[in-house]
């Protein structure tokens, strides 16, 4: 992800159904965000950083509260 994105904007529209807003406003809610523009670069920074651990062949591992752990499978 570019470390210049404060630097230079673009404005990106889209169109999505009332259930999947509804799920951006439950996360914005829930992460304390101050937009669903902030949710968004949460997101792909997240993914960023997933994928590129996968690609460099380490792996997603989910620990459960009772130790459990589930390795999480990416799809892309």
């Amino acid at each position: 992800m570019s470390r210049n994105s404060n630097l230079e904007k673009v404005r990106v529209n889209f169109e999505l159904t009332p259930a999947l807003k509804e799920s951006l406003v439950s996360l914005q809610e829930r992460t304390n965000s101050q937009s669903i523009t902030e949710v968004f670069r949460r997101a792909l920074a997240l993914l960023d950083m997933v994928t590129e651990h996968h690609e460099k062949g380490g792996h997603l591992i989910l620990r459960h509260k009772d130790g459990q752990e589930e390795k999480v499978r990416l799809i892309y």
